[in-house]
């Protein structure tokens, strides 16, 4: 399915706006309309989502005031957003209504055409219960809708038959949403991102409204029947009562601070931003920077000084060449080894007159006695072996000594420094050479810090001190938010107990009056409906967690930290990488938060099945460089139509090139002032190169 046609008129800035999209095909899906901020490009969205939705679809507008689920508060909202949203001139030229046209086109090429006519009176002020709503299919434009019925009912009718044959509103922001918006989300506590999109992939929210419905119903279907009285029962209902009083309050203050611990967050990781940009400036630091200052210049100093004394010594050695070291070293050798040999030589020596002696007391004690002759002869032999024990010399002994003034000892020394010598050569040089040089680059960057410091200081110790502040002010609601989420889960629990017995007291009542008899029934109802929410969601985790790894894989920069998304049943996130480690226990960048909450947008719209297109206002919104690449890759690989509403800083230069191949159509939004009023237009076409460079 894609969306062929838009046509919007006396919608904001627009007088008359007509769009025109092809089919996708499987290489090219991408739609893109770019507009400088202010030129409509955000009532363009603002058109497509209320165009279908209508009240319903307000949620889902950023800019609107409508927050939470009270439907009085939703339907103020939309009466003063449309208010602003009839085109200036309009009614000063007799034209009092606006309307948006969407048509869709299915798989089989039938044509689903919807029509939303908003009037106005004279002064330009919204009539609710004139609101039209058209829907028109296949291509003769035959008209469907709910006859005769009227009010709520028709806009109930008209409500399902969307959500069936398009979309339904619970599982629009995962297809229909502001890129700004995702870095909001992003500082969402993970699990709740995770719970949230589970329950509008699934329509909990319609369920959970169903389940209090029927409460109510039971309540006043059993009150009609005024003799029929149950104690109990009144006991019950009116502890539930009670128990939904305080769990409201509860929720409303939770709804209330959310928003405000967002801002919060985003103001803090501003001032982050802001103060890492500064570097590290503040007077507290600027002691500490001058001590790096010193340490660099003791290191280059060390450097500068190494380097001199190679030149000195050690190079002058290297440069007289490997062959005449390794000849010295020889020499030195074996030198060390004569000396070794005459050393046990001149010992033996020493020794040789005791052994001849012995040898000749030994041969005394012979009988019959040796002659003179004989003992003589002994005598020789015994010295001539003692001198062939040191002859000839060991192998590798030098014939003299040509460096006499060594000893052995001295000898290793200038051995072992001629090894070293050996590793020196020119690589050794480079990296001294190297690492003086990164000192000078590091202390003068750190100079310049310092002078930048030196002179944003007296801002940066007020930022400081604002981050401070908020930092505190961050942890106080985190803690309020822990302690409401524990006191609305405990609510919620005994309001399911209170629920519970409610049912069980049903079956009493099967005998008794029919108004009483259906309120019961209701309760049994809407109790079954609390079954089908509790089970629900964890069935869709698995599925959930397996199309969030593959999106988070496709869009992070770095591509090797998270290798898998696991969720428990309790919708607890981790981000486990190669090693299972949770990733979760770490500081996440801004960036890496707002890439998990595009893999859930993605995952959810994915596991839906819904072949609807995405709509993405500034798609690129607030995420960092390293990840837009791989958020934009991530589009063009979807199967579907996806329509970018880009400012002129987003989709342009190496990012329009990213996505170039995939583009189908493009079209620029052009915005004119005559008077007081301003005029936007809309044509094919694209920024300027030079606006892209």
């Amino acid at each position: 399915m894609h969306i062929s046609q838009i046509t919007l008129r006396d919608w904001k800035a627009y007088t008359t706006a007509n769009f025109d999209f092809p089919a996708p095909s499987r290489d090219r899906n991408i739609i893109l309309i770019g507009a400088p901020n202010g030129y409509g490009k955000t009532s363009l969205f603002e058109a497509i989502v209320l165009g279908m939705f209508g009240r319903d679809g307000l949620p889902l507008i950023a800019r609107s005031p409508f927050s939470g689920g009270d439907k009085d508060r939703l339907a103020t909202s939309y009466k003063a957003f449309l208010e602003k949203a009839l085109h200036r001139g309009a009614t000063a030229a007799g034209r009092n209504s606006c309307s948006i046209k969407l048509v869709f086109v299915d798989d089989d090429d039938e044509p689903l055409e919807i029509q939303r006519i908003w009037h106005y009176n004279d002064a330009g002020v919204y009539r609710p219960q004139d609101e039209e709503v058209h829907i028109f299919k296949g291509t003769t434009r035959k008209a469907v809708g709910p006859g005769a019925l009227q009010g709520n009912e028709r806009a109930d009718w008209f409500r399902e038959y969307i959500a069936e044959n398009l979309l339904p509103f619970t599982l629009a922001h995962f297809f229909m949403f502001d890129g700004e918006q995702v870095s909001v989300l992003a500082e969402r506590e993970m699990s709740a991102q995770v719970r949230a999109g589970i329950e509008g992939l699934l329509g909990i929210p319609v369920l959970k409204t169903l389940a209090k419905d029927l409460r109510s119903y039971a309540e006043v279907r059993r009150k009609d029947s005024p003799n029929v009285s149950d104690k109990t029962i009144e006991k019950l209902e009116l502890e539930r009562h009670q128990l939904t009083f305080e769990y409201d309050k509860k929720s409303e203050r939770y709804a209330e601070i959310e928003p405000s611990l967002v801002a919060l967050k985003e103001e803090r990781e501003h001032l982050t931003r802001e103060l890492a940009s500064f570097g590290a400036g503040s007077q507290a630091l600027l002691q500490e920077q001058f001590e790096q200052i010193k340490n660099y210049e003791r290191s280059i100093e060390q450097g500068r000084s190494q380097l001199e004394e190679l030149m000195m010594k050690d190079i002058a050695l290297a440069l007289s060449g490997l062959g005449l070291r390794e000849s010295l070293k020889a020499r030195l050798a074996s030198e060390s080894v004569r000396e070794r040999w005459e050393s046990g030589r001149k010992q033996g020596d020493s020794n040789l007159e005791r052994f001849i002696g012995a040898v000749d007391s030994g041969m005394q004690g012979i009988d019959p006695s040796l002659s003179d002759g004989q003992r003589s002869g002994v005598l020789d032999s015994a010295r001539a072996a003692w001198e062939k024990l040191w002859y000839p010399p060991p192998d590798n002994c030098a014939d003299d000594f040509l460096h006499p003034y060594l000893n052995e000892l001295e000898r290793s020394k200038v051995i072992d420094r001629l090894d070293e010598l050996d590793e020196l050569g020119a690589p050794a040089i480079v990296e001294l050479l190297s690492t003086i040089a990164a000192n000078e680059d590091s202390l003068k960057r750190l100079q310049d810090e310092v002078t930048r410091t030196e002179a944003v200081a007296p801002h940066v110790d007020s930022k400081r001190e604002r981050l401070t502040k908020l930092n505190g002010e961050i942890q106080q609601l985190d803690q309020e938010i822990g302690a409401l989420k524990r006191e609305m889960s405990a609510l919620e629990s005994q309001i399911n107990s209170k629920n519970t017995e409610l049912t069980k007291l049903a079956g009493q009542w099967d005998q008794a009056k029919p108004s009483v008899r259906r309120a019961m029934r209701a309760l049994k109802v809407a109790s079954m409906v609390d079954d089908i929410v509790a089970k629900a969601v964890p069935s869709q985790i698995d599925a959930i967690a397996a199309a969030m790894t593959e999106a988070h894989r496709s869009m992070a920069h770095k591509k090797d930290l998270v290798e898998r998304i696991a969720i428990d049943e309790n919708c607890d996130v981790k981000l486990l990488n190669a090693d299972g480690m949770d990733l979760r226990g770490y500081d996440l960048s801004a960036g890496e938060k707002q890439i998990f909450t595009q893999a859930l947008i993605s995952a959810v719209s994915s596991v839906s099945g819904r072949g609807f297109p995405m709509v993405v206002d500034t798609p690129l919104g607030r995420l960092d460089i390293e990840h837009r690449k791989g958020v934009l890759n991530h589009l063009v690989q979807r199967e579907h139509q996806v329509i970018l509403l880009s400012t002129n800083t987003e989709v342009v230069g190496e990012y329009l090139r990213e996505v170039a191949p995939h583009v189908q159509k493009k079209y620029i939004v052009q915005f004119e002032r005559v008077g007081e009023i301003g005029q936007s237009t809309a044509r094919p076409g694209y920024f300027d190169e030079a606006e892209m460079r």
